[in-house]
């Protein structure tokens, strides 16, 4: 041992190392903390969102999927088909004589049933176009109806009479006529009649596109309901050509065709260019009108009526939640304040780890390091992003 050295300058030299090893230690805190403080936080450019919006369009894209638009768009895009012959001509749109109601329940009368647009006998609103009446059926059974200038039989709508069902005793039927112009790619395009009844069976679509040539029986080609009185069949028929049909009660001979209600119903044309075009056979319950529309885009009708949107929104939603969960990872990691280096939120004092919850290791099994933590200091608990140095 050196003399000239005493115990008291040793005990100096080592508090001087101890000093100076705290200093650093100090310094390494204050180093990490300033490279994690929120004045440090990087700006992301415009180009380190791509994620944030690759994921949105994901989102969109599933949400478009489940959703499903693309019905209403393949009925926009496609073509209507039109009668096999020309509509008769058809009387006024306010005669002056009116319009009545004549039928077999009540002896083909063309001038004492007259239809109303006063709001009253089963008319639901005075003056809007519409002619109704109600009349009380006493016995069940299939009727049939014509409406013309009341009095004035070459005046008939539609010339083929219209059918109604009745299924209860005493059950009250209303009939109504619209005439004029009618918007919409339906048939019959100038006047609407119908009445308020129950059909007995199914709808169908019935034509020469069928496998069996106008099976009013063929299952395949049922109508669904859209809701409680719209009904629409998606069809596939497989080889190009002209084609006609109409829609038709099943098993029965009554149907609707260019012309409304009948027991000869006139079809519909429509002339298909590809295999396996799609066609789409519509029913409107409230007018009493059917509609074919056919050229749909092959790729319309795949995200239409097969299940193109729904592996779509599959695939998409899938991809947004692989990509969501990178993007989660990416928000905790920039959050400064969330790091095990920034020390406790309350006082900045060191925090050491404690146990981990469930919800910590959830975290970690989509990729963000979570840890517990708990604040030598204040008492402070809770995660904190962990990163191994």
């Amino acid at each position: 041992m050196d003399e000239s050295s005493t115990p008291v300058d040793e005990v100096s030299q080592i508090s001087e190392q101890s000093a100076k090893q705290e200093k650093k230690k100090r310094s390494r805190k204050a180093e990490r903390r300033y490279r994690f403080g929120p004045h440090r936080r990087r700006r992301l450019s415009w180009l380190g969102w791509w994620r944030e919006v690759l994921l949105g369009m994901l989102l969109v894209t599933a949400v478009l999927g489940f959703v499903n638009p693309f019905p209403q768009m393949a009925v926009a895009l496609a073509t209507a088909a039109n009668p096999a012959e020309p509509l008769p001509i058809l009387p006024p749109t306010a005669p002056e004589e009116g319009y009545c109601l004549a039928g077999d329940f009540q002896g083909w009368d063309g001038s004492s049933t007259q239809l109303l647009d006063d709001g009253s006998e089963g008319d639901q609103t005075a003056g809007d176009g519409l002619y109704s009446r109600t009349i009380t059926f006493v016995e069940p059974g299939r009727y049939l109806w014509h409406v013309l200038t009341c009095g004035d039989w070459e005046q008939t709508i539609a010339d083929r009479s219209a059918w109604v069902f009745v299924t209860a005793p005493d059950q009250a039927i209303t009939f109504t006529f619209r005439p004029g112009e009618v918007d919409g790619r339906f048939w019959p395009n100038t006047y609407a009649l119908t009445a308020d009844d129950s059909l007995p069976a199914r709808l169908l679509a019935v034509g020469n596109f069928q496998d069996v040539q106008w099976d009013n029986q063929d299952s395949l080609t049922g109508l669904d309901p859209l809701n409680s009185e719209q009904f629409q069949l998606a069809y596939r028929i497989p080889r190009p050509g002209m084609y006609e049909a109409y829609v038709a009660v099943q098993g029965r001979e009554e149907g609707i065709g260019a012309g409304g209600r009948s027991l000869q119903p006139m079809p519909l044309t429509f002339t298909t260019q590809m295999a396996s075009e799609w066609v789409l056979f519509q029913y409107d319950g409230r007018s009493s009108r059917i509609a074919i529309l056919y050229q749909i885009p092959r790729w319309l009708g795949w995200l239409a009526f097969e299940r193109g949107a729904l592996i779509i929104a599959g695939l998409a939603l899938l991809g947004a939640i692989v990509l969501g969960v990178q993007v989660l990872n990416r928000w905790f990691r920039q959050r400064p304040e969330w790091q095990h280096a920034a020390g406790c939120p309350n006082c900045q004092g060191d925090l050491r780890r404690v146990n981990r919850t469930t919800p910590d290791y959830l975290f970690g099994l989509v990729g963000i390091p979570v840890r517990r933590y708990k604040c030598h200091n204040c008492g402070w608990q809770g995660r904190r992003i962990h990163r191994h140095r």
